[in-house]
C-alpha cells in the first residue's frame, strides 16, 4: 500500500516535491508488482484531481487494479469532489481499516 498525505514528496523546495511525486508515481506502473491499494488524505488528495499532472498516470494504475481510495473529509474540506478524476471516496473508518489490513505501508 502506498499513502500519499501530500501532493509533493520530501521537505524543502516545493517545485523539486512536485517533481519527485510525479516521477515517483510514473515509476509504479513499471513495478513488477503493483501496490494493493493508493490511499490519498490531507493535501494528498490533490493528486486525484482532474487538474493534477499525474492524474492519467493514477487513471492508469487504477486500470491495472489498483484501488485509489480517497478521503472524503478532505474532498471536502478542499472543496474539490467535482474535479476528482479518479478513485473512490472513503471514510476514516474504512481508511483506517485498510492501511491497518496492510502487510506493509510505503509514505513518499
Amino acid at each position: 500500500m502506498v499513502v500519499f498525505s501530500s501532493d509533493k514528496m520530501g521537505e524543502g523546495d516545493s517545485e523539486l516535491g512536485h517533481l519527485l511525486i510525479s516521477n515517483f508515481i510514473k515509476a509504479l506502473k513499471d513495478l513488477d508488482k503493483l501496490p494493493h491499494s493508493m490511499l490519498f488524505y490531507n493535501n494528498g488528495i490533490k493528486l486525484v484531481t482532474n487538474t493534477s499532472p499525474v492524474i492519467d498516470n493514477l487513471k492508469d494504475l487504477e486500470k491495472m487494479g489498483v484501488q485509489l481510495h480517497i478521503c472524503a473529509t478532505c474532498v471536502n474540506h478542499y472543496k474539490v469532489e467535482s474535479i476528482i478524476g479518479a478513485g473512490t471516496l472513503s471514510n476514516m473508518y474504512s481508511i483506517a481499516e485498510i492501511m491497518a489490513s496492510a502487510g506493509s505501508v510505503i509514505k513518499p
